[in-house]
């Protein structure tokens, strides 16, 4: 019996972006950064990282991109 595979989604990027606004668990807003491996789409793939500072943020996104042989997609900026 032959083995189905389906398409795999091209990966195309690892993205940095935000700050964005987040709650955290008192109410308070506070900025997060996220990182993720998206396609071609800038759509995540897999799990999207949410960090709670910006230098965090960067160094897991250079770490993904290096890892992975992909190019980093950084859209962010400090708060």
């Amino acid at each position: 019996m032959s083995k189905i595979t389906y398409p795999q989604p091209a990966l195309r990027a690892v993205f940095f972006d935000g700050p964005q606004p987040d709650r955290n668990h008192d109410g308070d807003e506070i900025p997060v950064w996220v990182v993720y491996v998206g396609d071609e789409e800038g759509i995540p793939v897999d799990q999207v990282y949410t960090c709670l500072s910006f230098g965090c943020a960067e160094r897991l996104a250079q770490r993904i991109a290096d890892d992975r042989g992909i190019e980093l997609i950084a859209d962010a900026m400090p708060a």
